[in-house]
């Protein structure tokens, strides 16, 4: 969660605009899954459409983060790595994980223990947090992609995401008419792509103004969000979308790892970058905004919490889920409420926890 960067805004040295995209990516992240489980009929309706197809952005948000903050570390001491950084995440990853498959379990086996008790335990505790899961791999992998970028700098992030880009508009057009290929590049399109996107626009060096790179990131932003609107909801109502997410066979991810995503997710990374710099104007009053004290303070908790709400939130939508009945819940303002008691419930419970004493590591609060 620290980098040593003088060019970015930072408050003891933590990097003020990390610690607000954080912060979004997980509201948003929580909207998005109450949005999918509240509802009223078993067909998606309008808000939860636009939400799950059009604002997916968190997760590729929080691999962007991760590789400004990680890419570029020294991992040459693999022991100590697997006992710090990537223990950090496997714990916590542990802990919630299963808390989580004895909640689902109960609610749909009881308390009685039996071998198909146990059968469902083991299939909940599988299929849960693909992120968490996904963000293992990624941190295993860490010291091998590290000794590529500290070798090949920028370029090396260039050449990565050129073929990226590639791969992404080459399985976007097989997915979209639907052709199997044998063709292999979609090592390119897995979440590396926002690792790589998130270390390159961190050190790359944009001749323009800070307030111009803050009006073409909210433009890419806003136009790429039109697209996916417009082309999933207006042009095939509900059923079907030109993007690589939903599970899909060219990625075996829940993953969008189509290029308007992954403008999408660059876009709403520079406004946040930038904004937070020597911006003028119209954007003053903005930045004043983000830097009230209350707000900071607010994205900083949220930030460094963020793991550990990831991994209690759905534990508490289960809970929600089994006492509210979906089909009872106003769609239109019923996901915003829940959104909100499900972000500062899990908020709470981390940070109760680490009033109390437990260890930080063991519930995902860095």
């Amino acid at each position: 969660m620290f980098k040593n960067n003088n060019e970015n805004h930072v408050v003891n040295e933590r990097i003020t605009y990390v610690d607000q995209l954080r912060t979004l990516s997980i509201i948003w992240l929580i909207l998005i899954n109450v949005a999918f489980t509240f509802r009223f009929q078993n067909s998606a309706t309008l808000e939860e459409y636009v939400l799950f197809t059009s604002f997916a952005f968190g997760v590729p948000v929080f691999l962007m983060l991760l590789g400004l903050l990680m890419l570029e570390r020294d991992y040459t001491d693999i022991k100590n790595f697997l006992k710090t950084d990537f223990i950090r995440i496997l714990i916590p990853f542990l802990i919630w994980n299963t808390v989580m498959a004895i909640i689902a379990t109960i609610n749909n086996n009881g308390f009685i223990l039996t071998t198909a008790t146990l059968y469902q335990f083991y299939l909940n505790f599988m299929k849960q947090h693909w992120y968490a899961w996904m963000l293992l791999g990624i941190y295993l992998s860490l010291p091998i992609l590290s000794e590529f970028i500290r070798s090949w700098k920028l370029k090396g992030a260039a050449y990565y995401l050129i073929l990226g880009v590639i791969a992404s508009i080459i399985y976007q057009a097989l997915a979209y008419y639907n052709t199997p290929s044998y063709f292999n590049l979609t090592f390119f399109i897995g979440p590396l792509i926002y690792v790589f996107a998130g270390y390159y626009f961190e050190n790359k060096e944009i001749k323009l103004s800070h307030n111009k790179i803050v009006t073409i990131g909210f433009i890419i932003f806003l136009l790429t969000s039109i697209i996916i609107i417009y082309n999933a909801v207006v042009i095939n109502h509900y059923t079907f979308t030109i993007l690589l997410h939903h599970y899909n066979f060219f990625t075996h991810s829940y993953l969008d790892v189509s290029l308007i995503v992954v403008l999408q997710a660059i876009g709403l990374f520079l406004v946040f970058k930038y904004i937070n710099m020597n911006v003028t104007g119209l954007l003053i009053p903005i930045k004043h905004v983000l830097e009230n004290r209350w707000i900071m303070k607010f994205t900083t908790s949220i930030s460094r919490s963020c793991y550990g709400i990831y991994l209690t939130h759905q534990s508490l939508i289960i809970i929600l889920t089994t006492l509210l009945s979906p089909y009872s819940i106003n769609e239109a303002y019923g996901t915003i409420i829940l959104t909100i008691i499900i972000l500062l419930t899990s908020w709470f419970i981390i940070l109760l926890l680490k009033k109390v004493g437990v260890p930080t590591k063991y519930i995902g609060y860095d």
